[in-house]
């Protein structure tokens, strides 16, 4: 019988304990893991958009939530095994500790749940494989439409972002709301309605309802704020006359006014102006300091001012593209009950090209303000000389810096301070780009380094357990 080598079975026992306690400390970590509890609060979201993890406006929401949310699904669980909504979901109900929760209702186990439970008129649309989000008897219904953005730029339409946590984000914000305000965009003037789906979508996920307008009927008592979009052309009388009975029984207005494409003035726009002490300057505003301007003279910069929208916004969050800009003024009155204040400005070396004489004028230019009529009923106005700052293409070169203007111009007039801001997150794959170089390094140590230290590491090991 083979002499047993003392040597080789203390270092073999070694081995063996080793290995059965590596093997145990795996099987623990796994189990422990396994816990949904655990799994959930240990996840990372290694993904480029960060598509399964909230933003820090909604972590904030959720902790201050004071109310029990309940987002029920109108399907059988399995058919969400593994789905992307259930994983941000997932985390819904982690921020908020445990207010935020997901339940699913087979509705055709259960016929009468929807009109038991949710809708008892039968009046939302809410119907097998929706999606509810409750609080109370307050219920929002958010569906496919609202969690994907779509490019329709062919034949057949694709999602191309998700937009997930703007729907649920709005939709927990209004069910947990006593008042949802409802803002109005004119319509009838030529004024822009395609390519603002980033701040429509900002405006209803900070508790707005969102409505078309026509003038040419009183505003709705409901309304809140009406925006004016860049309109071509002026308001018609009647249209003035039901304008200015809105502001006087303290309406409020976001004017967001482009350079005009023709001659021809707009002296009822002028006439709601002038009753806040402003005017808007029929002129195209060139920028002279290369500081202040992106590219080219017409891509302004504005420096903002310190005013009542500007000191609840963060500094980082101060800068936007103004392309192709007209100017404001403030006029001087008398009239105690007007308070208007400038909202940003070019530097002192930008020039004014007027469209009526052709005369240029050396700045500085307002390029917004911002006005108070405080009489009977307070109304506010903000006065902006650019409409393009808010549309999706310029507001994603300054990380969305338009929405946050407008939201907090709108917290001014509504006396809010809090705002969500959650952009799409888009799905389109970015290629690695790598030089010639770089892809012949990596084809060599991948294809030959890599396996060659492989095979080096093992025959080491195996030498030196021989003469064990």
């Amino acid at each position: 019988m083979k002499k047993i080598n003392k040597r080789s079975l203390k270092y073999g026992s070694y081995a063996l304990i080793s290995t059965v306690i590596l093997i145990a400390v795996i099987v623990v970590i796994n189990a422990i893991l396994g816990l949904d509890a655990i799994r959930d609060r240990a996840r990372f979201d290694i993904t480029k958009n960060k598509l399964f993890s909230l933003s820090d406006a909604t972590v904030a929401m959720l902790e201050d939530l004071d109310k029990e949310v309940e987002i029920i699904i109108l399907t059988d669980e399995k058919y969400y095994q593994g789905s992307d909504i259930l994983e941000v979901l997932k985390q819904y109900n982690l921020k908020s500790n445990g207010k935020v929760t997901t339940r699913f209702v087979d509705v055709e186990k259960d016929p009468t749940f929807i009109e038991r439970e949710i809708d008892p008129n039968q009046v939302k649309g809410i119907s097998q494989d929706s999606i509810v989000v409750k609080c109370g008897k307050n219920s929002k219904l958010v569906s496919e439409d609202d969690m994907l953005e779509y490019d329709y730029s062919t034949y057949t339409p694709y999602p191309v972002a998700v937009k997930i946590e703007q729907a649920f984000s709005s939709a927990i914000k209004s069910v947990t709301s006593d008042y949802t305000p409802v803002t109005y965009f004119v319509t009838g003037h030529g004024e822009m309605t395609s390519n603002l789906t980033e701040l429509k979508s900002a405006i209803i996920a900070n508790n707005y309802e969102i409505k078309e307008l026509s003038l040419s009927n009183p505003v709705p008592e409901d309304a809140a704020v009406i925006f004016f979009v860049s309109p071509k052309t002026d308001l018609l009388p009647k249209e003035l006359d039901n304008l200015l009975a809105y502001m006087e029984n303290g309406g409020d207005a976001i004017f967001l006014m482009d350079v005009q494409e023709t001659e021809k003035g707009m002296p009822n726009f002028d006439t709601v102006f002038d009753r806040y002490a402003l005017t808007l300057n029929n002129d195209l505003v060139l920028e002279g300091d290369q500081n202040w301007y992106l590219e080219d003279f017409t891509i302004i910069i504005p420096q903002p001012n310190e005013n009542e929208v500007t000191m609840n916004l963060d500094p980082k969050s101060m800068f936007v593209y103004l392309p192709n800009c007209r100017s404001v003024s403030i006029k001087q009155v008398a009239e105690e009950e007007i308070f208007a204040q400038p909202l940003f400005m070019t530097s002192d070396r930008a020039q004014s090209t007027s469209l009526d004489t052709g005369d240029i004028t050396m700045g500085p230019f307002l390029l917004g303000a911002l006005s108070e009529y405080q009489g009977t009923e307070s109304s506010k106005i903000a006065l902006i000389g650019n409409a393009g700052f808010i549309t999706d293409g310029w507001m994603q070169n300054v990380n969305y810096n338009g929405t946050r203007y407008i939201l907090s111009t709108l917290n001014w007039m509504q006396d809010k301070t809090d705002s969500i801001i959650v952009p799409s997150k888009s799905l389109m794959s970015e290629p690695i780009q790598l030089s010639e170089s770089t892809r012949f390094i990596s084809f060599i140590a991948l294809s030959f380094l890599l396996p060659l230290a492989i095979i080096g590491f093992g025959m080491f090991v195996w030498i030196r357990r021989k003469h064990l």
